[in-house]
């Protein structure tokens, strides 16, 4: 909770604040919960509609109807109205994601009343963003993007590598690495939730699990992570891919794999609460195969309860983790790459394995809980909310 002096209003903006955006709403909800920020999100009604708000507290503003409100979160002229009062009552703004209609509404309506604001692109600065639609991006940049950075107060990024990574374009001074943090593990045995996964999927004791935790959805590239699987040849091994149906359905992720012929591919459907806890405890690591993962919750949920992880360069932390010890970096994004980091971690022995679950837990305990959050973020906020002080006290 924000516990400075001067009772400041901190405000969150953000896209379609529901149950189904995964990370990034956990990101968003995080910053409220230590800033004590309210939460505006523009919505697309069906999207709320279909899963419900990500807080019951967030304020929602239904974007327009239409290919506008689809493609860019356009408002109506009295729902932007009223996004522009809520800013103009604010202290601090802190813009989450990019590209779409509440960067220009923040950026106008902080320049007029003199409020700070800070932008966090949850990975849209990211070369490979820009392998797609770059036509519109490049226009987005001219029209609104190089004001948007000019006038931040300050740049979230989670990683040092989405910060080195976005400096194709935007300036580096004045970003900061506020990694995201994950919430006290609980106190599991670990022994017992791998007999209850055995037991609960009917998967043969003793066996490997390697655990893909995250949305169906291409970006995720789980069919590569099910041919990789399939090419490091592990007979005592299995993959479970956890997550709610996106791109993909169940099916057609199963029928995939029966169609190359595999069959320890274990499709299980979404996890939360206590079954995810067991799920995380249990397997001997995590796999995140992404050609793009700017921070990767999955994974860094997975190293507190000491799930040590296969990773893909995609990940912005492979690098990071790969040094620490606590996690196996494929060379590249081949299936054979994949296989062989797979095969690498199958035949490490026990030792080894403990070692890295050990280094896993640590590397969360001193880089991503909640306190370590709590305390970089309210220095930032402090500093800027000190800067305007004094600057409205000279005006």
């Amino acid at each position: 909770m924000y516990n400075g002096e001067r009772m400041a209003r901190i405000l969150n903006v953000t896209l379609d604040y529901t149950k189904e955006s995964g990370g990034s709403a956990l990101s968003v909800q995080q910053f409220s919960e230590v800033l004590d920020a309210q939460t505006v999100s523009l919505t697309r009604p069906l999207s709320l509609s279909a899963s419900g708000s990500y807080s019951e507290d967030c304020i929602h503003i239904p974007v327009k109807d239409g290919l506008m409100g689809n493609a860019y979160s356009y408002l109506s002229k009295r729902n932007a109205d009223e996004l522009r009062s809520i800013i103009r009552n604010t202290s601090l703004v802190i813009c989450h994601k990019l590209f779409r209609y509440h960067n220009q509404l923040i950026m106008q309506e902080c320049r007029s009343s003199s409020i700070p604001y800070i932008i966090v692109p949850h990975g849209s600065l990211d070369p490979y963003v820009f392998t797609y639609r770059n036509t519109q991006k490049r226009a987005w940049f001219m029209l609104v993007g190089n004001k948007l950075f000019r006038d931040a107060s300050a740049i979230i990024y989670a990683t040092a590598q989405e910060m080195a990574k976005a400096s194709h374009k935007v300036p580096s001074d004045r970003g900061i690495v506020i990694r995201w943090p994950v919430y006290e593990p609980k106190n599991l045995n670990r022994n017992r939730c791998r007999e209850l996964i055995w037991s609960r999927y009917g998967i043969q004791r003793g066996t490997l699990m390697y655990l893909m935790l995250g949305r169906l959805h291409s970006s995720k590239r789980i069919i590569e992570a099910i041919r990789g699987f399939k090419a490091a040849r592990l007979p005592n091994a299995v993959l479970l891919i956890a997550g709610p149906e996106d791109e993909y359905t169940a099916m057609q992720i199963s029928s995939y794999a029966k169609s190359i012929s595999i069959s320890n591919v274990y499709i299980i459907g979404p996890v939360y609460g206590s079954d995810k806890e067991e799920l995380l405890s249990a397997c001997d690591f995590s796999l995140n195969a992404s050609y793009r993962e700017n921070y990767c919750y999955s994974i860094v949920e997975g190293m507190s309860y000491g799930t040590p992880a296969v990773l893909t360069p995609g990940n912005d932390l492979a690098s990071t983790l790969e040094q620490e010890g606590c996690a196996i970096r494929c060379v590249d994004y081949s299936d054979n790459s994949l296989a062989l980091a797979m095969r690498i971690s199958s035949t490490m022995k026990d030792a080894d394995t403990a070692a890295m679950r050990d280094k896993a837990r640590d590397w969360v305990r001193n880089n991503a809980t909640i306190g370590v959050f709590q305390h970089n973020l309210l220095h930032l906020v402090n500093n800027l909310l000190d800067h305007r002080v004094c600057t409205d006290t000279v005006r």
